[in-house]
Parts: structure tokens; sequence; C-alpha cells
């Protein structure tokens, strides 16, 4: 992490000795939910065709099924996610300029570059209409892979873009340190509630929360924008209003909401007319497979000038070896497997979210559906 604004979002004691007392509870607590969870995931039955081998925590499973996996195929998936979704770039363009926001869980970190210092990269801005007002944007992830990706991408010779690898359930930021929140496709990796309740409890920890002589205003303004949040759904799938109709923020940019505010996106059960055809009734837990089709570029990359100086060499001398070859020799060759890994994935059913949110101790201000995803904004009560 470079030194500068984001400092002043992170416990430097967390960062640095380890010794926060606040930091310390936080990780004790973590600590004792995995041992509660022990039971219930060795019980649990996770859909992959067969049962899982038995695992010892859920922290563990996790670190198999979950972050292993993503620094094997960071670079294949970093490929893949290039365009920010409509609904997130809405939610970061109704923030204030200036205004100071977390990223948690940033993947690559192609929402990292709306931050100030620098326009978006066009490459990254695929279907959206507009560039997000300047802000200052920290991401983290649990994958060091990913956050160097995140980085180098869209953090570097950024003023207003950093990345640091954090954990979700043990955030190592202040209190009330962020005006908004983006946590994009990360909770639904957490394989027990408690714990994915405790993810949404610590997003609302960094949110700013509003002076106490402004409760009763802000309750209002929750109040009208609740009533004009609507979803329709039938029995396939469920639709939501178009983005634009979306009350994300405040009506009005120059006016900002007087609580900070976080906006989770989680997968659906209700994935019926996706090509992966999930939907209510199905399965909660699943491991998804993850199909590399993508070399690692270091080892794509090693010798290369070593090859291309006896590349003369090494065609005479395999056209010497062909020469020799008996027909059945000539054909050994295997054509190359991809390798396939699986994450592991709890699909949320409609209203779960929200009350995931109501357990953390928040407040739906909106929620909805948006490609297979349910999505809700949220603050502190």
């Amino acid at each position: 992490m470079t030194e500068g604004w984001s400092k002043n979002l992170v416990d430097s004691q967390t960062m640095i000795e380890g010794k926060d007392s606040r930091a310390a509870d936080r990780q004790h607590a973590a600590e004792a939910r995995e041992a509660q969870d022990t039971k219930k995931l060795q019980a649990s039955t996770l859909n992959h065709g067969s049962h899982p081998p038995a695992v010892e925590d859920a922290s563990h499973y996790e670190q198999t099924h979950v972050h292993a996996v993503y620094e094997a195929i960071a670079d294949h998936f970093s490929a893949t996610r290039y365009a920010p979704w409509p609904l997130v770039t809405q939610f970061l363009s109704a923030q204030p300029a200036g205004a100071i926001g977390l990223d948690v869980g940033c993947g690559n970190g192609k929402y990292l570059s709306g931050a100030s210092g620098a326009p978006p990269n066009p490459s990254d801005a695929k279907g959206t209409d507009s560039a997000y007002p300047q802000l200052f944007i920290l991401g983290s992830d649990r994958s060091e892979a990913l956050a160097r990706l995140a980085y180098a991408k869209h953090a570097h010779h950024q003023v207003g873009a950093d990345v640091l690898l954090a954990d979700s359930l043990a955030l190592p930021f202040r209190d009330q340190c962020a005006d908004f929140i983006i946590c994009i496709a990360v909770v639904h990796h957490l394989s027990t509630r408690e714990r994915r309740q405790a993810a949404v409890k610590e997003l609302l920890r960094c949110v700013r929360r509003p002076r106490r002589q402004d409760k009763v205003s802000n309750e209002e303004t929750i109040q009208d924008t609740q009533s004009q949040s609507t979803i329709a759904a039938n029995a396939d799938s469920p639709i939501l209003s178009t983005p634009s109709d979306l009350p994300i923020s405040s009506s009005s940019t120059s006016s900002p909401p007087l609580n900070g505010r976080v906006l989770l996106y989680v997968w659906a059960l209700e994935q019926v007319s996706s090509r992966r055809g999930w939907d209510a009734g199905g399965d909660q837990d699943l491991l998804v497979p993850w199909v590399k089709t993508m070399k690692d570029k270091s080892k794509v990359g090693e010798g290369r000038g070593k090859r291309q100086d006896k590349e003369k060499d090494v065609k005479k001398q395999n056209g010497r070896r062909d020469s020799e070859k008996t027909p059945d020799e000539g054909q050994t060759k295997q054509p190359h497997v991809p390798s396939t890994f699986h994450r592991y994935y709890h699909l949320y059913k409609q209203g779960e979210l929200d009350d995931d949110v109501a357990a953390a101790g928040g407040r739906v201000v909106s929620s909805g559906y948006e490609k297979d995803n349910w999505w809700v904004v949220a603050d502190t009560l």
C-alpha cells in the first residue's frame, strides 16, 4: 500500500504490528465463529455430484475451495472481468466528488478505475454512459494474485486508488471510515450463514453513520427511498426494474445521504433463464467448476529469448527425429487438457440477503435482482 490518503483509513497498528485491541477482538470473534461452524459444515452436503471430504472447519474449507482456487486462476479470471456492471457504475456515479470508498473483494480492481487522478480506462468502461465522479477508492482482496493485478492495472500511478490484502471477516479499516462501500460477488463464497452475516456486519462497521441530530431526517429519507424500490417477479424468474429507476443513493449528488451506504451483490438461486438453469427449490450450496483455458503467463514467458535464439537448431533436430520415428511414434502426442477448479458458492434465495443485512444490524434501503444476482443497498441503523 502506498503512502498518503489511504493510510488514514487503515488501523495502522493492525497492519504494522497486529496489536490493535479492536482488531484483535474481531479476529478472536472470527476464530470463535469458525469453531462453531465446524460441526455444521462437516454435516452439510455440497452438490458436486458427490459429497465433499470432511473438513476441519469453515476457514479450511474456504481456503481449499475459494482462496486457493482464485490464486490459481487469477490471470484467467481477470481476463474475463473487464466490463463494469451498470448498477454498480450507477452507484459509484451517484457519489459526490471527493467521497472516500472501499471496494471489499475488489478482484482485478475494475471499479478502481473511477478513482481520482485519471479517467476510467476506456477498455474497462464498455457499456457505460458516463465516467464516475472523482472518488478515492481503497480496494482489498483476500487473494494476493488478484490484489497484485488490481494494483498494477488500476491503482499504480493513480492518486485516488490503492489496494491491500484483507480478509472480509476481519477488515483492517477504522470504524466509520468510508462514505460508501461496494462488495461485489464476495459474500456468497463464505460457507456458513453465520460467516456471511459477520462479513456484512464488518462492512456496516466501516461505513459512515449520521450524527445523532440527523437521524430523524435520515429516517424520512429511508422511508421515501424504500417506497420507491419495487421488484416484479413471476414463477420463472424475478424481474428487476431498470437500473436508472433504482434509488441507489440520494436524489441529488449535491445532497448525499446522511448515512454512508453499502452495495452488495451475490449470486441468486433463481437463475432459471440463465445457462446454469438453477431455480428456487434447488441446492443452495454448490461447488461450481472453472475451466482454466488460459495458460499461465509466467510459464508461457519462460525461456522465450533462448527458444528464439535456438529456433533453427530445434527445427533441424526435430526434423531428424521425425524422420527416424515409426508411424505409431509420430501419433503419441496428447492434446492439452485444461485444468478444472471448483469454487464454493452459496446461492441466495429471494429475500435472504435482505434478512442477512437485518441480522447484521443494517437496514435495507433498496434491493433487487440483476443478471442472475440479488443486490442490496444498505446502511446502518
